[in-house]
């Protein structure tokens, strides 16, 4: 059967800690969201980020597919 991926879309989770610290985004993580059901804007996960060197939360920003490589 095949994957309906027009409903998902490719986002980066960047570091909030880190973006009020130094003011850069650090992308840490790349992920597959459905976007129909899934409020972007609001979407916010506890990940582990390698700069911080502890769990933070992280936040979404939309990437394109050729990025995701």
């Amino acid at each position: 059967m095949a994957r309906a991926t027009k409903k998902r879309a490719f986002f980066a989770l960047w570091c909030v800690p880190c973006k009020e610290r130094d003011g850069k985004r650090r992308e840490n993580y790349k992920i597959l969201l459905n976007t129909q059901n899934t409020d972007v804007k609001q979407f916010q996960v506890n990940k582990f980020c390698k700069f911080c060197k502890k769990s933070t939360p992280h936040k979404t920003k939309q990437i394109s597919r050729s990025q995701n490589k």
